[in-house]
């Protein structure tokens, strides 16, 4: 039987910071600041690569935008402060090996979801990226347009991290 489940973006968002914090809480996050920060950070930056892709910023994607950050972080910053927060996504993009850096590396709250899951044999490492796979597509049908850029950014970094959770037996089984 199959379910059909749909999460909006602010709960997608907030699934992954909570696995974030749920693996902190169980002891797998070795770093002094905070989980949650890492997790943000992430997002952030991911989303906000696709919000630029394709050299415009959408008012329907900075929406998408600001409902993430806002279910991430508890508050929800001006439409300026979102649109700062994009354009330093758009430093990365603007400099290949940063960009190629950020698509083939795997965020340290990732690599921690994904030691609790090894631990506990969970799969929450699997559902952070599923919500980062729907995020992203939120983010990228928002405003209508189709950018090779924006799909190579997509693919790029899901396969990626597609590929730690299997190098690490915590994918979920097909």
């Amino acid at each position: 039987m199959n379910h059909r489940i749909d999460l909006s973006p602010d709960e997608l968002s907030r699934l992954v910071v909570e696995a974030a914090v749920n693996a902190a809480e169980q002891g797998f996050w070795p770093a002094a600041h905070p989980i949650a920060d890492d997790a943000v950070t992430h997002l952030v930056r991911f989303l906000g690569l696709l919000v630029a892709g394709d050299d415009d910023i959408n008012r329907r994607e900075m929406d998408v935008f600001a409902d993430v950050f806002a279910a991430a972080r508890g508050e929800r910053p001006a439409h300026e402060g979102l649109r700062e927060m994009v354009m330093e996504s758009v430093e990365i993009a603007t400099d290949p090996d940063a960009l190629q850096h950020f698509l083939v590396s795997t965020p340290d709250y990732l690599r921690a979801v994904i030691e609790m899951d090894r631990a506990r044999g969970t799969r929450n490492a699997d559902q952070v990226v599923t919500a980062l796979g729907g995020l992203a597509l939120a983010v990228l049908a928002a405003d209508g347009q189709e950018a090779v850029e924006e799909h190579s950014i997509f693919t790029t970094h899901l396969n990626h991290l597609r590929g730690e959770l299997d190098t690490h037996g915590v994918a979920a089984e097909a």
